[in-house]
């Protein structure tokens, strides 16, 4: 029998920042360089993602950008401070 392997749970990476750190990021995210890609996302997912964009008045794909980017910086950060604590 296959079991899934337990996961933590979720912590929102935007918990901690203000609505106006978070939409100054947003508007940043849409002043950098870009390189298109391609991506295939669940319908929900997208359309969840636009109606979080539409309430903060941002466009959708400038929200994805900051949603990977932060996930990313978290990611790395767990990296960091596991690879410290390894020493």
């Amino acid at each position: 029998m296959n079991t899934k392997a337990s996961r933590k749970p979720y912590s929102d990476p935007f918990d901690a920042r203000s609505d106006e750190d978070f939409e100054r990021e947003v508007l940043d995210a849409l002043d950098r360089g870009t390189t298109k890609i391609s991506l295939r996302v669940p319908n929900d997912l997208l359309g969840r993602t636009r109606q979080a964009a539409e309430r903060r008045g941002v466009p959708y794909q400038a929200l994805i950008k900051v949603l990977i980017d932060q996930g990313v910086r978290r990611l790395e950060r767990v990296a960091t401070g596991s690879a410290r604590r390894h020493r």
